[in-house]
Parts: C-alpha cells; structure tokens; sequence
C-alpha cells in the first residue's frame, strides 16, 4: 500500500502543469547556490567553476571540491568520513589546474563569494572533518570574513529545520530534520544578507517547471523540478537568486516535494524579494540513489563547466536572469 502510495503521489505531481522555465529581473550581483549532502558537493563545484556567476555557496553537510577524485569508492569512504588521506593542497592544485585550462572560471573571482558552512558533531554520515577540509579549501581563496563555518550544532545528518521533518537526533528520510534550527534563514543571511522576517508563504508562488530541456536521460535530471518566486518577483521587480540543492534519496522518487516546500527558504523569499530554483537530479545507472554528481558517474569532466550537470545547473541560472 505504501509503494502505491508514492506511485500515485509523482502521477499527480507529473500531471501538474508544467511549463518552460521563465526569465525575471535578477540582480546579476545576487546569485547564489547551496545544498545538503550531495548536494552540498554540487553546490560547491558550481561556486568553484562558475565563479564568474556565483557569488555565494552554502555547503550543508558536504565536504571538499573534487573530493572523490571521480572514484565512488574514495567518495564513499574517505570523503565521508576517513578524512585523514584527504589533503587539500591537492584539490587547491586541480581547481588550479583547471581554471589554466580555462575549463573553469578564473579562481579570483571567489575572493568576492560568502561561504557559508554547517556541519554536525553527531553526523555519521558525512562526518564533520570532511567539512574541515571543505573550509580549508575554500579559504585558500575565499577571506576569512568572508566564511561563516557552524558546527556547533549536534544533529543528525540532513537539513535542520525550524519545525518540519524527521527526529532531529536519529536522521531518516525525508532527510529534513525538525531541530528548531533555521537552516535555509542562516544560509540566505550569510549569503545574501536579508534583514526582513520570514512571512508565510503564497502556495500559488511555488511553481513546477520543465527540466527536460536541460539534459536527458543521462544527465541525469528528473523531469520537472520546482521554483518559488515571490509576488514581487513575480512582477519583474529586481530580485536575488538562490539554487537550493536536495541530497540523495531527497528527490521526487523518495520525498515528492518536500525539500521545496518545507525547507523553510520560501518564507524568507518571500519577504526578501528572492527566487528560490529546486533543480531535481535523477537516478541512473551508477546512481540510484538520485544524488548530484561529486563522485564522476557522468563522466571525467563532473567537476568542470562541461560536466553534464553542471552545464544543466549553468543553463537553468542563464534562463532565469536573461
């Protein structure tokens, strides 16, 4: 009865109506990205390589750019916890090597980003010291007051809430945790610097959109994802952009829309004048757990402008701003 359930829970959310997504009036000076997990790693190969776009990344629960090495294996065990044979001189060295080849975007450009890092003593499934390595990373090129690095906080692993999600201490799908921890408030506030409360949401602002025309089958991307835009952005008034990132088993497949819908980002957009995008990944071979690509079952270039992903993403925040 449970799976039929769910079968019937993606029917209806496929059968919604769906349409290409649109372009607004977006401040070219405000777009940022963050993820939990997965997608934290997929947050920060974006910052890094379209450093040129990107002017702030929030990594929840993640750890280094470029981690994995394109190796499953090394994502699954040292990335996500035996952190000891990580080195970031190496990866500051690749992301240095590829911006040469300009296969991404000059590394100047992350002196102007904010950066903002959560990470939980009591995570066990990415270990915290996988974000050390991220924070050392990215303050190889980032200032230091640039960065906000929280981890202080002892919760399970996935994306704390104020109050939605599962028990805050055990961590379980929808891997939204109701910890009485704004998340989605600290992240925009570091990265965007809002000021205004959160205020309730207009359920008729959070939109379905195709993504069919970013990638196929092999990209790999689910068919529709989701995007909140507020009354004001609605009506072309000028207005950030956040690229809000799900982990593995945290697509339609596994939680249907709660991580766009309950993840508390939309409230603050509403008040703050922001546009929030939920790109949705899918399965694939190699990857059936529809996580984003940090560990190369799309291919060598995972890390780069022309990962298949990445290209998606980019393609996505160039519709939007144009």
């Amino acid at each position: 009865m449970k799976s039929l359930i769910v079968v019937i829970l993606i029917f209806a959310i496929n059968s919604q109506a769906v349409e290409k997504l649109k372009s607004y009036n977006i401040d070219s000076t405000q777009i940022t990205i963050s993820g939990v997990s997965s997608g934290a790693f997929m947050a920060e190969q974006m910052a890094v390589a379209f450093s040129n776009t990107f002017t702030g990344m929030g990594s929840v629960a993640g750890g280094i750019y470029w981690c994995s090495q394109g190796s499953s294996q090394k994502a699954q065990t040292e990335c996500m916890g035996q952190t000891t044979s990580i080195n970031p001189q190496i990866q500051i060295a690749k992301a240095t090597e590829l911006a040469s080849r300009g296969q991404i975007d000059p590394l100047v450009n992350l002196r102007k980003q904010k950066v903002y890092i959560f990470a939980s003593p009591k995570d066990t499934i990415i270990k915290p010291p996988s974000s050390d390595k991220l924070y050392d990373f990215v303050k190889a090129f980032t200032p230091e007051e640039n960065i906000v690095y929280e981890k202080t906080q002892a919760f399970a692993h996935g994306f704390p809430t104020l109050n939605y999600g599962a028990s805050c201490t055990l961590g379980f799908m929808p891997w939204i945790l109701k910890c009485n921890y704004d998340t989605a408030g600290e992240i925009l506030k570091t990265l965007h610097g809002v000021t205004t409360a959160p205020v309730p949401v207009l359920e008729k602002n959070l939109l379905s959109y195709d993504q069919t025309e970013f990638g196929n089958v092999q990209t790999p991307l689910f068919t529709t994802g989701w995007i909140y835009v507020s009354e004001k952005c609605a009506a072309q008034e000028k207005c950030s952009l956040h690229i809000a990132l799900h982990g593995c088993q945290m697509n339609p497949d596994y939680i249907q829309d709660q991580f766009a819908k309950h993840t508390g980002f939309n409230e603050w957009a509403e008040s703050n004048n922001i546009i929030i995008l939920y790109p949705q990944s899918a399965k694939m071979n190699g990857n059936p757990y529809a996580c984003w690509d940090w560990f190369g079952f799309t291919g060598e270039d995972f890390v780069t402008q022309s990962g298949s992903q990445m290209k998606a993403l980019k393609a996505m925040v160039d519709r939007l701003k144009n």
